[in-house]
């Protein structure tokens, strides 16, 4: 006769109790269905309160008289426990004779035994004892987090290996006296997560490290790798009902518990303040406009173009709408969405009815440009994997661009900013944050644990990337330019003769072989006749943008006047009592335009009225003459300059003050945008003259 389904059992091993010998082979003793404590005892008060791990091994066996094929069979668990404290997960090691040691052994194997790590075991510890002394040559700590593997007796019979888990470390220079003479040690004392299970014998600090079959006989230090040695099975409730034929299902989770767990996370954010893709980005003033139309939660409201994000205003009668982080609330309750991007807006509800109404519209304009984007991966291993984590971006992301990804069981997961500073996925299991738009300071909670080696990616637009056109600082005023120098290269790089002022001619003939075209300078830094740009006498370089473009092929001609002498400077420049800093150039009855030199200086600045402070470390700063008697500091690549000294052509002395003041606008240019303190300065700049480079 053929197997029938009562003839496939599960039966218990030789030993079903939570010891050393537990599990071994199987009995013909089967486990009675629906009998309670059939294979775990009840769960006392004491496991309660702190927690325990049950390890019971079950064999399945075929009870029947029949010659048939068996053909093979499955074990599930099909219903979770009732209380969500207990859990209950299957695995094999595939071996039907190993015991609860071994078992135990795989689920523990989480983490395994990596290389040997550059340090030693200071004198015996005991168990119980909840902090290490290691002896090594160098001062690097193991990471806060990171686990050792303390082996004890590797090569005898009674090996033992427990791995430590270190919660602070801290690292000590201390000199030793031999009769060798003296030498040094770093000595290391680490605190544990947990306390030592047994006795560990160390080392006295000696100038020869110990030996591999010392350390087989004694402790070896080991650092610790990910294995995932053990695959579990368990069963987990579906948070939206599953069809046949779907390729994938929702569930509450894909992680259940092994052992007990008091973990707490808390993340701080912005409790010290760091030093001192397509964003969308206001397009103009706002507007105001009025709107006659059914809008309704099946008629969308088109407004015609991007908007920027929390500007909107939705009003008809007492009914009010505005825009918070895309979506469109009524009295502090959502009513609907709004996508920027396109300048959609959806109701949720018909919060106007059906009718066809006016409505006062007033939002701010916006662009989407496609800007470069910057990103962040930081690795997730098993000493900082959590759920929360906080990094600070300098400078603060633009608003609606941040997105954060992470892998969870080799499948990516992304929340972004909705643009008001919150942190959101299309669904709440994928996890939340905040952005903190003043700091850039990011806080986010994921939705699960991060799979350990994937990487944790912040993706976002840089302000100075999504900037309104208007505060843009444009190169040659905008305009689209060659660059080339004195040296035949296309380049801004200094070139190998300087240019005589006035003296400059750039020349073309057009495609018809007689058109000639020619650009001069004027004797300060511009170029005209058939095209604009600008000229840097001292360096050889210049910029040039035609009137119109010559045809692919084109000679240019670039003719230079007598060259210009390269002098030395007369002795070192004097600083006065004032700071500023007079000299000679060396050379006398200079040309007018032509003087270009380079001088150290410190950049300071004094933020909302407090005391002046250094912004970075001295820096070579260029300094040109204009042609009549001023010396500029150059502080755009655009040509705009300070006046900050003057020089006397006929001897070539100069004086450069010793406090040139920058204005803000063009400051936070020099600075790069690289603060976000730099955006609130009240006064200038200062450049504080030192020495000529």
């Amino acid at each position: 006769m053929p197997i029938k389904k009562g003839d496939v059992k599960l039966v218990k091993s030789r030993v079903m109790d939570d010891v050393p010998e537990g599990g071994d082979g199987p009995t013909a003793n089967p486990v009675e269905d629906g009998k309670s404590n059939a294979i775990f005892p009840d769960i006392s008060e004491t496991d309660r309160a702190a927690g325990r791990v049950s390890a019971r091994k079950l064999h399945v066996w075929v009870q029947s008289p029949d010659t048939d094929t068996y053909l093979g069979a499955n074990v599930i668990v099909a219903e979770p426990p009732n209380d969500p404290n207990v859990s209950v997960t299957l695995f094999s090691t595939g071996d039907t004779f190993d015991t609860r040691t071994a078992a135990i052994s795989r689920v523990e194997a989480y983490l395994s035994i990596g290389a040997s790590y550059p340090g030693f075991l200071s004198g015996n510890h005991i168990k119980g004892q909840a902090t290490l002394s290691i002896f090594q040559r160098t001062a690097e700590l193991p990471p806060i987090g990171g686990t050792l593997a303390l082996t004890w007796h590797e090569a005898l019979n009674d090996k033992f290996v427990q791995y430590v888990r270190v919660t602070e470390a801290t690292a000590t220079l201390r000199t030793f006296t031999d009769t060798g003479g003296e030498f040094q040690r770093y000595i290391l004392e680490l605190k544990l997560s947990d306390p030592l299970r047994a006795d560990f014998t160390g080392y006295n600090v000696s100038r020869i490290d110990p030996t591999v079959a010392e350390m087989e006989r004694s402790t070896k230090i080991n650092g610790a790798i990910t294995t995932d040695a053990a695959k579990y099975a368990g069963v987990v409730p579906t948070s939206q009902a599953a069809q046949i034929g779907d390729f994938s299902v929702k569930a509450s989770s894909i992680f259940t518990q092994l052992v007990p767990s008091a973990q707490i996370e808390t993340p701080i954010a912005d409790a010290r303040s760091n030093q001192l893709l397509a964003g969308v980005v206001g397009g103009g003033a706002a507007v105001s406009v009025t709107v006659t139309m059914p809008f309704t939660t099946t008629q969308s409201l088109f407004i015609g173009g991007a908007v920027k994000p929390n500007t909107l205003s939705l009003s008809n009668g007492g009914t009010v709408l505005t825009d918070v982080g895309g979506r469109l609330m009524s009295a502090g309750t959502q009513v609907g969405v709004i996508d920027y991007e396109n300048g959609v807006l959806s109701l949720l509800t018909n919060a106007f009815g059906t009718g066809a109404l006016t409505f006062a519209l007033t939002y701010q304009p916006a662009q989407v440009p496609e800007a470069v984007t910057q990103s962040q991966g930081f690795l997730v291993t098993a000493e900082n994997r959590s759920l929360s984590y906080v990094r600070t971006i300098e400078p603060p992301p633009e608003a609606g661009t941040l997105f954060v990804a992470y892998m969870v069981a080799r499948r990516w997961y992304v929340i972004r900013d909705d643009g008001s500073g919150a942190i959101r996925g299309p669904d709440t299991g994928f996890g939340s944050g905040q952005l903190n738009p003043s700091t850039g300071t990011v806080a986010v909670t994921l939705g699960a644990l991060p799979d350990v080696g994937s990487e944790l990616i912040y993706q976002w637009v840089e302000p100075k990337a999504a900037r309104d056109a208007s505060q843009l600082t444009l190169d040659n005023d905008g305009r689209l330019y060659w660059q080339f120098n004195t040296s035949g290269q296309s380049s801004l790089e200094p070139g190998d003769k300087p240019i005589v002022p006035t003296r400059l001619e750039i020349k073309w003939v057009e495609a018809d072989g007689t058109t000639e075209r020619t650009v001069t300078d004027d004797g300060h830094g511009r170029l005209m006749g058939y095209g604009t740009g600008t000229v840097g006498y001292a360096k050889g370089v210049i910029r040039l943008s035609p009137t119109t473009l010559p045809p692919r092929g084109t000679q240019v001609s670039v003719i230079l006047g007598a060259t210009t002498n390269v002098v030395q400077f007369a002795g070192v420049p004097a600083v006065g009592a004032s700071g500023s800093v007079t000299g000679n150039l060396g050379a006398s009855d200079l040309a007018p335009g032509s003087v270009g030199f380079t001088m150290r200086g410190l950049l300071r600045f004094r933020y909302k009225g407090g005391p002046v402070r250094p912004w970075r470390e001295y820096s070579n700063w260029y300094f040109r003459d204009d042609g009549a008697g001023n010396l500029l500091v150059e502080t755009l690549l655009n040509g705009t300059n300070i006046v900050a000294g003057s020089i006397n052509y006929a001897t070539g002395d100069f004086t450069i003050a010793g406090n040139v003041a920058i204005p803000a606008a063009q400051a936070r240019n020099v600075a790069a945008w690289d603060n976000l303190y730099l955006r609130d300065i009240p006064a200038g700049v200062m450049l504080v003259g030192n020495k000529l480079a």
